[in-house]
Formats: C-alpha cells, sequence, structure tokens
C-alpha cells in the first residue's frame, strides 16, 4: 500500500502465527513464530517460517515486508 509516495511497511499482526505466505524466493511456507529486536541497533522484528516439504528444519527469519501473504479460497 502506497501512503503519500512510500511503501507501508507491514506489521506483524498482518501474519498470524499459522498464516501461509509466500517468500521472496518464492517458496511457500507457514508462519511459525514472532521474533523481536535483536539488539540495540537492530530495529527489526522478524517472521520464522517453515517451508512447506518433508524437511522440518528448513527455516528462515525474514521481516514483514518481504513476505506476502497467501490468499485462501473459502470452501461453499
Amino acid at each position: 500500500m502506497m501512503v503519500r509516495g512510500k511503501r507501508r511497511d507491514k506489521d506483524l499482526d498482518e501474519f498470524p502465527i499459522g498464516s501461509r505466505v509466500i517468500t521472496p524466493s518464492g517458496r511457500a511456507g507457514t508462519v511459525i513464530r514472532h521474533k523481536g529486536y535483536e539488539s540495540k541497533r537492530d530495529s527489526f522484528l522478524r517472521i520464522i517460517v517453515r517451508y512447506d516439504g518433508r524437511d522440518r528444519r528448513a527455516l528462515v527469519t525474514l521481516q514483514p515486508r518481504l513476505l506476502r501473504k497467501v490468499q485462501t479460497a473459502v470452501r461453499v
């Protein structure tokens, strides 16, 4: 979303635990945890995503602004 010509940063609330996301590499995954600041100089909150697939150790830690939320279809 654009606000006065600038992209609005995404918030952790937009990606609740269990939500499906697409990473910058194009891989799909599930949000498993929110992570706080790493140090005094680090002002970024992060999201830990588990990639889809058999390897349960395939994790990545990213800033919310890098993720896209997957729209799930509603079954009727």
